[in-house]
């Protein structure tokens, strides 16, 4: 048995299982995958969304990971990167980026080593690995990171044959069809077979189908299981299922498998799928994220706020650069939970505030 220590922290709900490396190695590269099913798991480990870890960067650190994981044919040049970023599914695979995950390393860097700001490596296993920024506002109490510009999701990811060029960094998805089981109630509810939808492709460190519920989403009545009504005033109002059994949570986790079974030639790294409801043209809006590699829905997604803010600007859907997006599964829990997204002249900045939750040790089989 190995002793792991780890760090446990959340972002509206989104929660991480942080492994150090900082000082020193504490997992090879080839028990990463292990550690992180132990990490996920909530009834025989820690239980987590996630695990991340941050590594110094070095040289070094890289030709390691290639020469387990085997990502690049060339090992990237990015010498002017401080740390790297790594998140592991409960799966043990690597996934590309994440935006809360970002900010909670941002929290944990300055809370540990007074790191006000850092520039981090993220995207690991792509054949392009990002170097971006991340910090933390003390005057605001907040961490920040910076995801860059979005860009198109390249055709490894997003076949062309499904999809229509809208600009330089986004495609269409014109229609999809989903088609419902005799047994699960949403063809009952809906008075028909199947849902369509149409929506838009983005990649902001994770590939996302940004779908807007006034124009994406073919099935009203199914709509408004999704979203209860809200207002800006009264945002409390609503209370839908805090454990996910009610019929948008069982919705939004059909149409998230199902895109995973049926449509896996399409898009072979999977898809995180955003449904976004727009509360107020001034700047805010409310989404729901099933999310790639965990295969659920979690409560908030940092990369998916930036992807329905980027689309709901280049749709002239939102007047300012400044949005307010709310987490609309941790709003169950927290009514007040909020992630800000920044529109810069060339880059997208998230910002929020995580929380540590608890320090510990955990007795790893190595076996």
């Amino acid at each position: 048995m190995k002793k792991i220590p780890f760090i446990k922290y959340t972002l509206h709900g989104n929660n991480f299982v942080i492994v150090d490396e900082v000082r020193e190695p504490i997992l090879a590269e080839s028990e990463k995958p292990g550690f992180a099913y132990c990490a996920t798991d909530m009834c025989y480990g820690i239980g987590s969304d996630n695990m991340l870890v941050v590594q110094p960067f070095r040289p070094e650190t890289l030709k390691e990971i290639n020469s387990v994981c085997h990502y690049w044919d060339r090992v990237p040049d990015l010498a002017d990167a401080d740390y790297i970023f790594r998140m592991f599914e409960p799966g043990g695979e690597e996934a590309f980026s994440c935006g809360n995950g970002l900010m909670c390393i941002a929290n944990y860097l300055y809370r540990q080593y007074n790191v006000e700001s850092a520039k981090i490596i993220t995207e690991i296993p792509t054949s392009c690995p990002k170097v971006i920024t991340i910090g933390t506002n003390l005057k605001k109490k907040t961490n920040w990171a910076n995801m860059g510009h979005p860009r198109r999701i390249s055709p490894d990811m997003a076949k062309p044959s499904v999809t229509t060029p809208y600009d330089r960094e986004i495609d269409k998805i014109n229609s999809i069809k989903v088609n419902f089981r005799r047994n699960n109630g949403f063809g009952f509810i809906n008075g028909t077979s199947s849902l369509t939808l149409s929506g838009y492709l983005v990649f902001t460190g994770e590939p996302h189908f940004v779908i807007f519920t006034n124009n994406g989403f073919s099935a009203e009545k199914l709509l408004n299981k999704m979203f209860l009504p809200v207002s800006c005033e009264k945002p409390t109002m609503r209370r839908p299922s805090k454990n996910g059994t009610d019929t948008g949570s069982q919705l939004v986790h059909y149409i998230g498998t199902y895109f995973k079974k049926e449509y896996a030639q399409h898009f072979p790294a999977g898809l995180n799928i955003d449904f976004v409801n727009i509360i107020d043209d001034s700047g805010i809006l409310e989404y729901r994220c099933f999310e790639r590699g965990i295969n659920h829905e979690t409560l908030a997604c940092g990369t998916g706020a930036v992807a329905a803010s980027f689309v709901a600007r280049r749709l002239n859907m939102l007047t300012s650069d400044q949005i307010t997006v709310w987490p609309y599964r941790s709003r169950c829990h927290n009514p007040d939970a909020k992630i800000y997204v920044r529109e810069c002249v060339n880059d997208w900045l998230l910002y929020g505030k995580p929380v540590l939750l608890c320090e510990g040790t955990f007795m790893f089989d190595e076996g």
